[in-house]
């Protein structure tokens, strides 16, 4: 098999697995079931905020409900969905409730998960099948894919899902030569990143740190030689650099999800929400925009004492002198997630 691009930067031999098809496109949706997990990785890129807590989060949003998880798939167009962690095979019964509740809403929705179990509890996958589609395995070493030959036999594609950590070649080497001999359609090596939650043990440990990026230096050097070592293989191998989960990815979804969500007034900027910020006089501000600007209703928002409008008539209002020492106005850039985040703030 030849070795192949695609366009979020990532390289591939084979077929890649559909989950990650969906995520590249930015069609996926994250749930973080859990932050509980058994396995305590030194490099566990997972924030204080979550890890070891046993909270769920639907992309950016807290789960309170279960029709959370509904709105915001449809909010953000997903495609499918990841159930990622901590560990969510520790939570088994809240996988099989929202894996239950969205293959109910869509059928055709693709689900993945991620686990790092290896004892007796990888049996409660079982409990996932017609639910689950694709699960990857977090393994250490080629004991645990062996250990997992005896439930490749359940309704599911498998794969293996591991970080690409220099230095490492001959332990990573061996996982994916007997993944592939066992029957796992694909092994990912995601390139291996620094955090603030890793960043003192993988210090501790010599790596070194790419400044302009939260990569370590030599992780991708490693994969594209695996990837060009094994391409042979009857096995998809797959580099998933840090670039595309946390810049592509991300952007493409946020970019689905803001066209879902603007406001008639707003506009959409590199994946940004962008609109006016009057502040000042409310009831003269309107009068202004209706009388002198002849602008329809939907064309501005009453928040408080600010009044919302579109980018450009702010920037105009700022421009009249004796309209800006009575009004203030601003540009406002927002992340289009649950609850919007100020990005920039721009006075005029």
């Amino acid at each position: 098999m030849s070795i192949k691009y695609t366009d979020a930067n990532s390289i591939y031999t084979g077929k890649l697995a559909k989950g990650c098809r969906l995520c590249i496109k930015g069609k996926k949706s994250v749930l973080f079931v859990t932050g509980l997990c058994n396995v305590n990785c030194y490099y566990c890129p997972v924030s204080n905020e979550k890890k070891n807590k046993d909270i769920s989060y639907i992309n950016e949003r807290k789960i309170e409900k279960r029709e959370d998880i509904l709105e915001e798939i449809k909010t953000c167009a997903s495609k499918g969905v990841s159930f990622t962690g901590g560990d969510p095979l520790l939570k088994i019964d809240k996988c099989l409730e929202y894996a239950k509740l969205i293959k109910e809403e869509d059928s055709k929705s693709h689900i993945h998960l991620y686990t790092g179990t290896m004892d007796k509890k990888i049996q409660n996958l079982k409990k996932l099948e017609g639910y689950v589609d694709e699960v990857r395995f977090h393994v250490k070493n080629e004991k645990e894919v062996e250990a997992l030959k005896n439930i490749l036999n359940m309704d599911f594609n498998f794969g293996i899902e591991i970080p690409s950590i220099p230095s490492e070649f001959e332990r990573i080497s061996k996982i994916i030569k007997l993944a592939s001999s066992s029957g796992f359609l694909f092994v990912n090596l995601n390139e291996f990143e620094y955090t603030e939650t890793n960043w003192d043990d993988l210090s501790k440990r010599g790596f070194n740190f790419d400044s302009d990026s939260s990569m370590v230096e030599g992780s991708r050097d490693l994969s594209v030689k695996l990837l060009e070592e094994h391409q042979d293989l009857p096995i998809s191998l797959h580099f998933c650099p840090s670039v595309l989960k946390d810049a592509i990815q991300l952007r493409r979804r946020w970019e689905r999800r803001a066209k879902k969500t603007k406001k008639y007034y707003e506009d959409i900027e590199d994946c940004l929400i962008v609109k006016g910020e009057l502040s000042g006089d409310v009831p003269e501000i309107i009068k202004y925009l209706k009388d002198e600007l002849r602008i329809s209703k939907k064309m501005y928002e009453i928040d408080g004492n600010k009044v919302f409008t579109h980018w450009a008539i702010a920037e105009e209002i700022s421009e009249k002198k004796a309209l800006s020492r009575k009004i203030k106005a601003a540009i406002v850039k927002e992340y289009p997630i649950h609850k919007r985040l100020v990005v920039e703030y721009i006075p005029l």
